[in-house]
């Protein structure tokens, strides 16, 4: 059967890089996410205080390929340099994603409870009750571009995929957003305490094309560690939010006044620690696939990079199918 048209689950960086790719080739797309906007774990949170880029908010580009592309990527102005090989959003990290899902059919609020049989050697996609009616849409070959606990329901139909998924396991982080009205005393936007519940503290309001808001004088993202974010999955958000704001008064050693703003982020799956050797997922006979960035492990290569070889790589092993 030749693919023509083709369903992709999840439009973070992986899935909307692999439409793109097979869009570019001739092949219908159509794209579902459950989220209100495109970006994943890259995704932009906008508050009061201005907005927070509160998951992947940097990365680098090891290999040639994705270091032309992140190239392309800074010189339309999505993106900046922030220190060595570093790359940052500009304005903030979803202008990027907006701008590779622009052109391509996009529904959101959509989640996918199955992938089920079209009775024609197709597929159907069926959604949870809540989310909008899909209508009678049949597709050659369907595409999850989710993290790996999420996807393994999903691909119940390729055992061998399946089974790939469960056998990866993420780690979650706690994520707090928080503003004051006046700069902090730190040394540096970046601290990176050697202990204790906080991984990593970043200022954000600094960076490249970051709007200011009145009344706020910084605005901070505060990373918890894999491991206190695994041993508090069921804390409270405002618990959350007093605990790594005690961490970030500690690490800077000094008394922090009231933010103006602070909220709590739970990302269940934020990082894989131990993703797949293989680039991807391909079940060649059943025409279903996964790609993310629980595929293409290899040292020295962070997440971000790791989803668009991997949606890359299974775009082209599509198309040569």
């Amino acid at each position: 059967m030749t693919v023509s048209r083709v369903a992709l689950i999840g439009a973070g960086l992986a899935g909307l890089t692999c439409a793109r790719a097979l869009a570019a080739a001739g092949v219908q797309v159509q794209l579902f996410d459950k989220s209100r906007g495109p970006g994943g774990r890259l995704s932009t949170r906008h508050s009061p205080a201005g907005p927070f880029d509160h998951g992947g908010a940097d990365f680098a580009a090891h290999s040639s390929d994705f270091a032309q592309q992140v190239q392309q990527w800074s010189q339309a102005g999505w993106l900046a340099r922030e220190g060595g090989t570093g790359y940052t959003g500009v304005g903030e990290m979803n202008a990027l994603l907006r701008a590779l899902a622009q052109g391509l059919p996009l529904q959101l609020d959509t989640e996918i409870a199955a992938i089920e049989p079209a009775g024609d050697g197709r597929w159907q996609l069926r959604a949870h009750q809540q989310a909008p009616a899909l209508g009678d849409r049949r597709f050659d070959a369907v595409v999850v571009a989710m993290p790996a606990e999420q996807a393994a329901p999903l691909l119940g139909a390729s055992p061998a995929l399946a089974q790939a998924m469960r056998s990866v396991r993420s780690q979650p982080t706690w994520t707090v957003m928080a503003a004051w009205p006046r700069a902090l005393p730190a040394r540096g936007e970046r601290l990176q305490p050697a202990a204790g519940p906080l991984r990593e503290a970043r200022r954000d309001d600094t960076r490249p094309g970051r709007p200011r808001i009145a009344g706020v004088g910084c605005r901070w993202v505060l990373h918890a560690s894999p491991q206190w974010s695994a041993h508090n999955l069921d804390a409270p958000a405002v618990q959350v939010v007093r605990r790594l704001l005690e961490a970030f008064s500690e690490a800077l050693g000094v008394q922090l006044a009231r933010p103006v703003y602070a909220e709590a982020h739970l990302w269940r799956h934020a990082q894989v620690p131990s993703p797949l050797s293989e680039p991807c997922g391909w079940d060649a006979a059943l025409r279903i696939g996964a790609c993310g960035d629980a595929w293409h492990g290899a040292d020295g290569i962070d997440g971000v990079e790791r989803a668009w070889l991997s949606a890359q790589a299974l775009a082209r092993t599509m198309r040569a199918t």
